[in-house]
């Protein structure tokens, strides 16, 4: 199949796993067009065959000064183009806004099938927004082929939004040989800036030193500055704790802010945005997500196929990813003292963390490998264009 792919490319989960999807499509025969207005992020730093990038025109024109460029339009444009220039059968849009709303006028113009998938907010917050809900439902109802990446997503369109078309559930999935336990890598701390070296340079943290990682876009429903809360109950029971956090968004000034306030500037480092995640990942003994939404976040993938046990919340679909007790913690509700309790526990226990280490790493192979889910899309695909 030739499938033109609309995703957002920066940092994100739905960004990422598009390319990811795409990538591993190519590399099962398909001809993939990433259509989008800069290269995504996942490709920075290898090419692909198979996969091409189709940028979006930017138009600079006085009008738009205000309202700024109506991406929309443009990208529905560029969608028409790639169809007919390289003869696409499929457009797969990733995440609904706004990227669904232009296959479907592609395909009102080239009568091109278009699958959508939904990845979180589009369907819990802005998806049933005023401002976008009306379009968003439209464009679902008539899609020739709809998933989402959580049963908890599916219910929410169900439910709350009023769909009645058929959604496939196929789960966020990961390359567990890409991620996977890498022995030997310590997390150093030089002048106040945290990196990653094998274990036997001199500068490495002591090893009764516990590394606690968050990893995220910072923003709120991520609760990034609570976690830095929960630090200083940790760091109270145990003063050598360290918290790496890795990425950057809008809540960044308010969590320097925090660290400083609660006098955390020893204990929790800000990596920014890296590359090399399963390095960082093996380098540290757990795994916190302390957010409120989510659909099935990627993150949490990584971390488990690392065999790094995993402190989470009951935040959407994560519950059917991580199993209590099994997998990880899944703490019952999202109060700080019960996370900050739960992260105490599992550093007491050595022997959890390391079964909860393990069961992860089987957990996330035999349910959530590229080898089990690309082909669950290739399916849908396959339904699309049958009709």
């Amino acid at each position: 199949m030739r499938i033109g792919v609309n995703l957002y490319p920066s940092v994100g989960g739905s960004g990422y796993l598009a390319t990811r999807l795409g990538q591993h499509l190519a590399d099962r025969g398909h001809e993939i067009h990433f259509i989008t207005y800069q290269r995504p992020f996942s490709l920075m730093w290898e090419e692909s065959h198979g996969v091409h990038i189709d940028l979006v025109d930017s138009i600079d024109y006085p009008l738009f000064k205000a309202t700024g460029t109506p991406y929309t339009m443009t990208l529905t444009s560029k969608i028409v183009k790639v169809a007919k220039d390289s003869r696409l059968d499929l457009v797969h849009s990733h995440y609904a806004i706004p990227h669904a709303m232009s296959a479907y006028m592609a395909r009102e113009i080239v009568d091109i099938p278009y699958v959508l998938t939904l990845h979180g907010s589009d369907v819990h917050t802005l998806g049933m927004d005023p401002a976008y809900r009306p379009v968003v439902e439209h464009t679902i109802e008539h899609a020739d082929g709809v998933t989402a990446v959580s049963e908890f997503l599916r219910k929410k369109a169900y439910e709350e939004m009023g769909i009645e078309r058929e959604i496939h559930v196929i789960p966020n999935f990961i390359d567990v040989e890409r991620f996977a336990p890498v022995a030997g890598i310590r997390l150093t701390v030089e002048s106040g800036c945290v990196s990653v070296r094998r274990s036997e340079e001199p500068e490495a943290l002591h090893p009764d030193e516990m590394v606690l990682l968050h990893a995220s876009n910072f923003r709120r429903v991520k609760r990034v500055v609570e976690l830095v809360d929960i630090m200083r109950v940790v760091v109270d029971h145990y003063p050598e704790t360290r918290l790496i956090i890795a990425g950057d968004g809008p809540d960044r000034m308010h969590v320097e802010r925090r660290i400083d306030a609660l006098d955390l500037c020893n204990n929790v480092h800000l990596l920014g945005i890296k590359s090399n995640m399963r390095e960082i990942m093996c380098s540290a003994d757990m795994f916190l997500l302390n957010s409120t939404l989510e659909g099935m976040p990627l993150v949490l993938l990584e971390a488990m196929s690392c065999e790094l046990p995993v402190v989470t919340t009951p935040a959407g679909g994560i519950p059917e990813l991580v199993r209590h007790g099994k997998d990880g913690v899944v703490t019952q509700g999202f109060e700080k003292e019960e996370f900050a309790g739960a992260i105490i526990d599992l550093i007491a226990n050595d022997a959890r963390r390391r079964e909860f280490g393990k069961a992860g790493r089987d957990r996330v192979v035999d349910g959530f490998s590229a080898e089990k889910i690309v082909p669950k899309y290739e399916r849908v695909f396959e339904q699309a264009l049958t009709g």
